[in-house]
């Protein structure tokens, strides 16, 4: 049975990988003792990926090299296999944004080209960002230091998490933070129309 908190979601996701690679994968999962099936429909080919009770699909287009692994979103309820994917977007150079939620802060880390273009730590006060180049950036209210687009891209994902946040309140009929989150997501909202006018 899976730790209840692993969830590691991948979104905009795009990794063309060679015949190689994928067999790597493959091996690796296998030798995880994790079941691997493929299912075809008429546009996408699945890698289906067996554990216990769970299946996970990975949605692959073909390129001309080989595949292209490609979502706009995958939530990952496993942390070997999102171990291994976050590998694959390394190596071989993918696109792609890795939330990763733990009993603590959350993390969120964007690829460009296999390089680590951001690295966020959510931790509901501050937020600590790494750039590609290894330096870290405390981003704060002001962000002045930041690239518009970096800030924009940032604010979007800030935008998400307390969207999370505000629903979670909502199921827990907790006004007062209801009432917080609501006040923060108008003054990101504001904050983030103003960044977009900079682009």
């Amino acid at each position: 049975m899976r730790d209840a908190y692993i969830d590691v979601e991948f979104s905009e996701v795009y990794i063309e990988l060679t015949k190689t690679a994928l067999h790597q994968f493959i091996k690796r999962m296998m030798s995880q003792h994790y079941s691997l099936f493929w299912r075809y429909d008429t546009t996408t080919i699945f890698l289906m990926i067996e554990m216990e009770d769970y299946i996970h699909e990975l949605p692959f287009i073909r390129n001309s090299t080989f595949l292209t692994l490609s979502a706009d979103k995958l939530n990952i309820y496993d942390e070997t296999l999102a171990g291994a994917l976050e590998k694959l977007l390394q190596c071989e150079k993918g696109n792609g944004v890795v939330k990763r939620a733990s009993d603590g802060p959350m993390y969120i880390t964007s690829y460009q080209a296999g390089d680590i273009e951001s690295m966020i730590e959510i931790d509901g006060s501050e937020k600590v960002m790494m750039n590609r180049n290894g330096s870290m950036v405390q981003y704060r209210d002001d962000g002045k230091a930041l690239e518009p687009q970096t800030i924009f891209n940032m604010m979007n994902l800030e935008i998400d998490y307390v969207l999370m946040e505000l629903f979670e309140s909502l199921q827990t009929n907790d006004n007062e933070k209801v009432l917080a989150h609501k006040q923060r997501l108008k003054r990101l909202i504001n904050r983030r129309d103003q960044v977009r006018q900079l682009l």
